[in-house]
């Protein structure tokens, strides 16, 4: 008698278990949209605002193949963000003309400047001159960008390695006029020359403005250094 029950209990519970996929309800159907797909049109879309050559997009995060309904399947992008680092862009995916998903697609900015850089390692307190120096693009760092101009016959503080960028404050000026030392100056009025013997009252290098004093007139003037113990003063031509 219990085993007949259990027979009966046993059926029941095996009449009630689905079997396979034939007791599933079907589910619906689906399509993929290639995460390459996504991206290229976003980046496409990216690189029209950021066409300066002095700057270069990099993607921020991987973007994944992207499950949608099936249907009639067709992705635009939308208006992007920008910033100075920064662009995203929104790509709309849209079945049987309905918009299902935005995956939104982000690049990161490289702002680029021309900097001066050393042509070759550089020794401590060798005096920069035009080989000395070369330019390359390196990512902005927030410094602005400089000409070599700046550094020519400035001194080098400290060992500089071949390729490395140069600021002001790894150079200094070599002073080229001593104070307390003899120099000389020149005067400059129109076509007329005149050299006088003078002494410096304070240091200078090439450009600089320094003070100089002529022991003879027992005059201060003020002159631009010009050459190693060389002052001139150019006065003013006469008024139009």
């Amino acid at each position: 008698m219990i085993g007949r029950i259990a027979a009966r209990v046993l059926a029941t519970l095996i009449g009630m278990i689905p079997v396979g996929a034939a007791a599933r309800a079907p589910g619906p159907a689906i399509q993929l949209v290639p995460a390459a797909q996504i991206a290229a049109l976003a980046e496409n879309t990216a690189r029209s605002l950021v066409a300066d050559p002095d700057r270069a997009l990099a993607p921020a995060f991987l973007i994944l193949d992207q499950s949608v309904p099936a249907g009639a399947l067709a992705i635009a992008a939308g208006k992007p963000q920008l910033n100075a680092t920064y662009v995203s862009v929104p790509i709309a995916i849209a079945i049987d003309g309905f918009v299902v998903r935005t995956v939104f697609v982000g690049f990161r900015i490289t702002n680029y400047v021309r900097m001066p850089v050393a042509a070759h390692d550089l020794a401590p307190g060798s005096v920069l001159e035009t080989g000395d120096l070369t330019y390359v693009r390196v990512p902005f760092n927030g410094r602005p960008s400089l000409e070599i101009d700046t550094f020519l016959g400035r001194k080098v503080r400290s060992l500089i390695a071949r390729g490395a960028a140069l600021y002001p404050e790894l150079t200094a000026v070599n002073e080229i006029v001593l104070a307390g030392m003899p120099a000389v100056l020149i005067v400059r009025d129109g076509p007329v020359r005149v050299v006088a013997d003078v002494v410096a009252r304070n240091s200078g290098g090439l450009g600089d403005y320094v003070t100089i004093y002529n022991p003879q007139t027992q005059r201060a003037l003020s002159g631009v250094v010009t050459g190693p113990n060389t002052v001139e003063l150019t006065l003013p031509g006469p008024i139009q």
